[in-house]
């Protein structure tokens, strides 16, 4: 449920947002807006949580056919000069007939696609379905026919509906916000009246920000409460490292101080590089030097076995090393904190644990040749390895580190996430739920001086009565 990119929370939230939106909905307008809201919220989450994912998986399908691929899926995200999939798929993965260009153009129209079918879905052909279907009911219940011909129309509707529930798989939350404005902007098009039109901008809009980040946030703001730092290292990369330092403990002795296992742990992390290293460097755009971000720099393997011939301890550890992504183009290369990770040779620089803890982290995608992980992402991940190093050593209060510690640091760990994680989802689950319906809602009323359902209430004709 923390892990990074994790569905199982947007999932969770989704139900509490379906079951808290249906009821506020049935307070105010009863079945008729209760209904509606049901709909459109399940077949809504249904789209939104899968509908590019599996749009995608199908254009990929198509793509595979056209491209003569082989099976081959690839990214098209880069660092220019360390992860470079494309680059990699338009050498080994397709013809030789087909350009980049092409590739690139025929990649980026099935995405598009796949993004614009699912708005279609959810902000065209969903609310088109609701409208239609309260005007039969509504029609249905001022004309009453005879009740079989109900039964089998309540029984085809809630097997639709189940039938889009089971749909529902994990997929990558970035995907997810390409679809939001989409919706919104079909849901306030298709709406009856210019009050519905204002709800469904309070309410698509307003949820975004809930949806998207409002979680991660508040997790940020508790550990910075409790330790003064906005990240926690997730529980299971927390898991996998306990386990490497347990080990290590193991063979050192079985404890240490806390010096001395901080030294061992994290090193010296300000190590001095030979001169003469012949590193490239990225290009930034314009916006990237704007929020003054590093550029990325890169040496080719061979030219730090050149630089260090005189210690094959580290150029064995610098090929190790290597191993952390995929070869570029055929040639093994290391960034700048690899090179200086492979000369401060602490234990939270082994290869083999940085290879262990990514896998777990990314699913393997950082060594495929054809999937793309930021190395920031990654490097992001070992600082707050350092950090939870940090949180270790100043919980040894009697200056000893050993297993027993290690182990109350993990459960103090899990539980700090579990609880942050519960205050993030309460947090994002209330606004979604029910303060922004609410709010929604009193606007409604205060703008019409009615609290009713403005898909079906007929507000001229309430104004004309009062005049």
């Amino acid at each position: 449920m923390t892990k990074a990119d994790a569905m199982a929370p947007i999932i969770a939230l989704e139900g509490a947002v379906v079951g808290g939106r249906t009821y506020q909905a049935y307070k105010r307008g009863k079945g008729d807006e209760a209904r509606e809201r049901f709909i459109e919220e399940t077949m809504g989450s249904v789209v939104w949580l899968g509908g590019v994912y599996y749009l995608n998986k199908l254009g990929d399908k198509i793509l595979d056919k056209v491209l003569k691929a082989k099976g081959r899926s690839f990214d098209v995200g880069t660092d220019k000069i360390l992860r470079t999939p494309f680059d990699n798929f338009m050498k080994n993965g397709t013809p030789k007939a087909f350009t980049e260009k092409q590739v690139a153009l025929m990649k980026g129209a099935k995405v598009l696609s796949s993004v614009l079918i699912a708005n279609y879905i959810i902000g065209f052909i969903v609310p088109k379905v609701n409208h239609a279907l309260t005007k039969k009911v509504r029609n249905e219940r001022q004309n009453p026919k005879p009740q079989n011909q109900n039964v089998a129309f309540k029984g085809a509707g809630i097997s639709a509906i189940n039938a889009f529930t089971n749909a529902i798989e994990n997929t990558n939350t970035g995907k997810l916000l390409s679809t939001d404005f989409g919706v919104a902007g079909g849901r306030m098009y298709n709406a009856r009246r210019k009050e519905e039109r204002r709800e469904v901008a309070i309410r698509d809009i307003g949820s975004i920000y809930f949806y998207m980040w409002a979680q991660g946030h508040v997790r940020d703001l508790l550990n910075l409460a409790e330790t003064g730092k906005a990240t926690r290292l997730d529980p299971t990369t927390a898991s996998k490292f306990d386990e490497h330092l347990a080990k290590f403990l193991e063979n050192n002795g079985k404890e240490m101080g806390v010096n001395e296992f901080k030294k061992a742990v994290l090193g010296n992390p300000d190590v001095k590089l030979k001169d003469g290293l012949n590193f490239e460097t990225e290009k930034l755009s314009g916006f990237s030097k704007l929020m003054k971000k590093e550029p990325l720099e890169v040496i080719k393997l061979s030219e730090f076995e050149k630089a260090y011939s005189d210690s094959q301890e580290l150029i064995g550890r610098a090929r190790e090393m290597t191993k952390l992504q995929p070869e570029r183009l055929g040639e093994a290369v290391l960034t700048k904190q690899q090179v200086k990770d492979v000369i401060n040779k602490a234990e939270i620089n082994d290869p083999k644990l940085l290879d262990a803890v990514f896998t777990e982290f990314t699913g393997g995608a950082h060594k495929d040749e054809y999937k793309f992980v930021s190395n920031k992402k990654l490097y992001k991940l070992k600082g707050e390895m350092e950090n939870y190093v940090d949180t270790i050593c100043k919980a040894a209060k009697d200056g000893k580190v050993d297993k027993k510690l290690l182990e109350k640091v993990k459960n103090k760990n899990v539980m700090y996430s579990g609880i942050n994680f519960a205050a993030g989802f309460v947090v994002a689950a209330a606004f979604l739920s029910t303060f922004i319906p609410k709010f929604q809602y009193w606007y409604t009323k205060k703008t019409t001086g009615v609290d009713a359902f403005p898909g079906v209430y007929d507000f001229k004709a309430h104004h004309e009565e009062i005049d």
